[in-house]
């Protein structure tokens, strides 16, 4: 008897950025996209046979992650260009393209979502009304428990990886060794860029600089002196730039990004967020 078939769809950036926050892993630096796609694939082996997958992303910025993503069997990178003040809009892209999906292959009942943002219960909800069965394949640490209560079954896609979480009890032994004066001096540095991080796919440096570091945040007051502070805080080693091509020109790009493996910036995010 033929085993039921299975369709992905795949909000790119939000595991990326779920992978990188909360386990320090990069795609496709740490995890090869082909890791990360048969992983997800295992799931849907699990359930039945895949019919197709869909990966949605900006590829226009990620072009050699959407060539790779074409050259794994059942898989079709999906173009969403991002608004003009460069802005995801990958949710309400994949959840019409989801919508159409059910008119268009009725006969076609389970169905991997990996994404983990509550702006996706909605579609869960339509599905679970037109009798799909409907898995949730995400970052355990961000999925909202409100899709996670609508989902037929969760799969952690940490746990396919092989990722372990944070040590509590080595985070609480590296936080008593921290000078509290210097944590208070480059939390709002480290909150600004994380904050920045999960909303683009890179942060240009010189960007940053100009509309996320504000005066009066002691960083200095023009461009040269928070440069000069951005400058210091690579050298602690809290920060890591590299260069990107522009999507544009192709020319190189300076960008800046939080060393998320460092005691200080790993403290800093897992502290409550202040009232």
């Amino acid at each position: 008897m033929p085993r039921e078939s299975v369709a992905i769809f795949v909000d790119y950036e939000n595991i990326r950025r779920g992978l990188w926050r909360h386990f320090q892993k990069r795609v496709p630096e740490d995890i090869s996209i082909e890791l990360l796609l048969n992983a997800i694939k295992e799931v849907s082996d699990s359930i039945g046979s895949l019919y197709e997958g869909h990966v949605f992303g900006d590829w226009t910025i990620r072009s050699a992650d959407a060539r790779e993503i074409e050259n794994i069997p059942h898989f079709r990178a999906q173009l969403v260009l991002r608004s003009d003040s460069k802005k995801d809009r990958t949710d309400p892209v994949m959840n019409f393209a989801i919508d159409d999906f059910f008119r268009e292959k009725p006969s076609i009942n389970n169905m991997i979502l990996c994404a983990g943002d509550s702006d996706y219960c909605e579609v869960v909800r339509r599905g679970s009304r037109s009798h799909k069965n409907i898995y949730v394949c995400a970052v355990g640490p961000q999925t909202a428990p409100e899709l996670l209560s609508l989902a037929k079954a969760f799969y952690p896609i940490e746990q396919r990886l092989g990722l372990k979480p944070v040590d509590v009890d080595e985070l609480r032994e590296a936080m008593s060794k921290l000078d509290p004066n210097e944590l208070s001096k480059w939390r709002p540095l480290i909150r600004q860029l994380d904050k920045t991080e999960s909303r683009l796919p890179y942060v240009v440096r010189s960007h940053f600089i100009k509309q996320y570091i504000p005066r009066g945040l002691g960083y200095g007051d023009e461009f040269e002196q928070k440069s000069m502070t951005l400058n210091f805080a690579e050298q602690l080693g809290l920060l890591e730039f590299d260069q990107v091509p522009h999507p544009q020109s192709g020319q190189p790009v300076r960008i800046v990004r939080l060393n998320r493996g460092h005691d200080m910036v790993k403290t800093i995010l897992a502290e409550e967020p202040a009232e």
